[in-house]
């Protein structure tokens, strides 16, 4: 962008603040997560200087904002590669990092940040969530916590003990204070899906449950949420306790559980014949359990 003054070669102070002025706005309607107003601001601006770093972090953050990762991860390259010590960008870096899964590199870029910044809380939050997507929820609630040790009120930090709270099911986890953050940051609904769904695949069905209560909550009216929930209500279900290898191990419990069963059985008919028959019985009982009941109640409670 020309700022000069071309009488005196110095930068034009009208230019200048206008330019100035113009980032604010764009900051402003990022902060409001208006990112479609803010986008012609941010493209003029670029136009006119392209390589400035602010407008570079403005567009990542607009990116990010729209969930378009793979960009503003370009955005965040090019700028680190002309101002590596950046501190927002690297912020930001680790947050799109963290969202694609790839957490030892977000860990790696937040633990630099700490030992640069080992005062500021809104990098332990960071930290924590981090901690939170790769499912190690004690260390998560911990980082929460030096947080609001630093700043008691911080609400991110105060959203984030919240959410590990949630998944651990401690007393007073869920109820309005929870609802009213969610309702007012709609980025949490994300992370909150987005751990749910981790959560169901490490088998923490229970866990998992808890999350999409809330986000149903939330939003009645989703139709997904309300799905997922049900989907999980009858994995749950007290009914289904005896099959909890297979829902906490699936295939290697099932794998296990046969395996077992018949070496138990042959076992007890060369050492206990009269228990041999009972037990097979019993095994069989099982297993048509296993495969009879589970659908027949997710339908039962899929259609109520």
């Amino acid at each position: 962008m020309n700022t000069q003054d071309p009488a005196f070669g110095h930068p034009d102070p009208d230019t200048a603040s206008q330019a100035l002025a113009r980032r604010h706005a764009i900051d402003e309607l990022l902060d409001r997560r208006r990112t479609a107003a803010a986008r012609p601001l941010l493209a003029a601006a670029l136009r006119d200087d392209p390589y400035d770093a602010e407008l570079l972090y403005l567009a990542a953050r607009a990116d990010w904002i729209d969930d378009a990762n793979a960009s503003a991860r370009e955005h965040l390259t090019q700028l680190l590669q002309r101002e590596p010590h950046h501190t927002p960008a690297r912020a930001l870096l680790a947050m799109v990092l963290t969202e694609e899964n790839q957490l030892p590199q977000a860990e790696e870029i937040v633990l630099s940040l700490l030992r640069e910044h080992p005062r500021w809380p809104h990098l332990y939050v960071l930290y924590a969530r981090v901690m939170l997507h790769a499912l190690n929820i004690d260390k998560a609630s911990a980082l929460a916590s030096e947080a609001l040790r630093i700043a008691p009120d911080d609400a991110d930090a105060l959203r984030l003990q919240a959410l590990c709270d949630l998944v651990r099911g401690s007393r007073g986890a869920q109820g309005p204070a929870l609802q009213r953050l969610l309702a007012g940051h709609p980025e949490d609904q994300a992370t909150i899906a987005m751990l749910a769904a981790a959560l169901v695949t490490a088998g923490r069905h229970r866990a998992a449950l808890r999350c999409y209560r809330e986000l149903l909550q939330a939003d009645p009216t989703n139709p997904h949420w309300l799905r997922l929930t049900k989907e999980l209500t009858a994995a749950t279900h007290w009914s289904l306790l005896p099959l909890w290898p297979f829902q906490r191990y699936g295939w290697a419990g099932s794998i296990a559980l046969w395996i077992g069963g018949i070496i138990g059985v042959r076992l007890l008919a060369v050492h206990a014949p009269a228990w041999a028959g009972p037990v097979s019985w019993a095994l069989f009982g099982y297993v048509a359990y296993s495969w009879i009941w589970p659908p027949l109640l997710r339908k039962w409670i899929l259609r109520n």
